[in-house]
This record gives structure tokens, C-alpha cells and sequence, in this order.
């Protein structure tokens, strides 16, 4: 399983697609500096834009600061659902939702809630999640199969990251 592609991505067309007119979806995009750090948190775009205001000055932004240094795109919003004893996932993305209960658990990092999306930087898409280090680095994008961050979190072994790289793959445009 391939974590970084280089394709034609369309940055317009994907956002559209992450948000897929759902108002009530969790839109989140940043900048990423050069380490893969995101500088804001909050999101820049965010901050100066709203669901309904993604106009043209938006995207224009996001396709110049995806050729800088990359852009971080959340394409899914996962929360952990623990009830007698079994866990499951709920999945967000677009206007879907889905439970997923992974076989194997042991493979799986419980988490409460994570972000899981694509950086684009140059045409590249790399599939990986937002992860916080707690040693004052801040949020920073990682790569799926990295060391960055946690192993088992971020492992391609994990289930729960297989079925969210399969969607992710099919929102991007």
C-alpha cells in the first residue's frame, strides 16, 4: 500500500468533495510549514473562511500554499465508540457516516478523536493523520507507516487506517 502518490490532484474538487455540502461536517484545512508542522492549528483557512464562504479567494490560497510547503486536507473525522466492551469507530467524511468495527483490535490504537487526511504539496498527495507530540512541537501532519508520532496509530497494519486510506482514495479528485 502506496502512502504517497503523485497524481493530478484537483485541490478545488477534493475539498468540495470532503465537505460535500454538508454544513454539519468538520471542515478542517491548514498550511504546513516546512517541517509539517501546522503553523495555526485552528485552521487559517478556517479562520478566515467559513462553510459558506469558500469562494474563489479560498481555493486560491489553498492551491498557493499547496505548492509551497503542502497543505494538510482532513478528509475523514474519526471518534472511538467503546459499548460492552467492543470498540468501534464512527467514520466521518463528506456527507457519509459509518461505523467501523475492526476484527482485530489489537492492531488498533483507541483513540477519542482523530483527524486523518492528505498533505498536497506539488501534485504529491501523502496519506496520514494530525498527530499532537506533546513536546511542544504542536500538531504536525504524519505520513501513515511513519515513526512520526505513534507506531501503532499510524501503522499500515492497522485496520481502522486501511478502510481510511480506501475512502480517502476515493475523495480525492
Amino acid at each position: 500500500m502506496e502512502t504517497t502518490q503523485k497524481i493530478n490532484v484537483n485541490v478545488k474538487k477534493t475539498v468540495e468533495q470532503s465537505v460535500a455540502g454538508n454544513s454539519e461536517f468538520h471542515f478542517y484545512v491548514d498550511e504546513l510549514a516546512a517541517d509539517n508542522s501546522m503553523p495555526t492549528y485552528i485552521g487559517r483557512a478556517d479562520e478566515k473562511y467559513t462553510f459558506d464562504e469558500m469562494d474563489e479567494a479560498f481555493f486560491e490560497f489553498l492551491e498557493r500554499k499547496s505548492h509551497q510547503d503542502g497543505i494538510f486536507i482532513r478528509l475523514v473525522f474519526s471518534m472511538s465508540d467503546v459499548r460492552d466492551g467492543e470498540t468501534s469507530f464512527i467514520l466521518e467524511y463528506g456527507n457519509m457516516k459509518e461505523n467501523f468495527t475492526p476484527k482485530d483490535i489489537d492492531d488498533v490504537l483507541v483513540f477519542e478523536f482523530a483527524d486523518f487526511g492528505i498533505k498536497v504539496k506539488e501534485g504529491e498527495v501523502t496519506f496520514g493523520a494530525s498527530v499532537e507530540n506533546g513536546c511542544g512541537r504542536g500538531v504536525h501532519f504524519a505520513e501513515f507507516g511513519s515513526n512520526d508520532g505513534n507506531r501503532q496509530f499510524l501503522s499500515l497494519e492497522n485496520p481502522l487506517n486501511k478502510r481510511v486510506i480506501e475512502i480517502m482514495e476515493g475523495m480525492i479528485k
